[in-house]
């Protein structure tokens, strides 16, 4: 008797799956919108100053890890750009990652603001 959801294992030690999707999968995705402040490629993360995520985080500057930083070859440090986060665990991803234009206005507080300047 199969039961949906549990792993089951067969008398020959083979491992079934249930059809059930994947945690990281059911995660949910959330669009938002800021600016490059640091990438490092050798950590895999990006450094993102992004407005508010409404009923999921103010607006702050985030570390987010990236699952393919060639995605990141044609931005830069300053670069205003929409993206999309997803938690896995206890960390945060982006991915999807578009150019905005410069002059965008981002709903950020002066102090998050400065930091595209410095």
């Amino acid at each position: 008797m199969a039961i949906s959801g549990i792993w089951l294992t067969a008398c020959g030690g083979e491992t079934e799956v249930s059809d059930q999707p994947d945690i990281a999968d059911a995660a949910p995705v959330h669009e938002a919108r800021g600016f490059i402040t640091a990438m490092d490629q050798e950590l895999s993360t990006v450094s993102i100053v992004h407005e508010q995520i409404p009923d999921v985080m103010n607006a702050m500057r985030m570390s987010l890890l990236v699952e393919d930083f060639s995605k990141l070859d044609s931005f830069a440090e300053g670069d205003i750009i929409s993206f999309e986060m997803f938690r896995r665990g206890n960390s945060w991803y982006a991915s999807g990652f578009e150019k905005l234009p410069d002059d965008t206005e981002l709903d950020l507080e002066e102090r998050l603001l400065n930091m595209r300047s410095n």
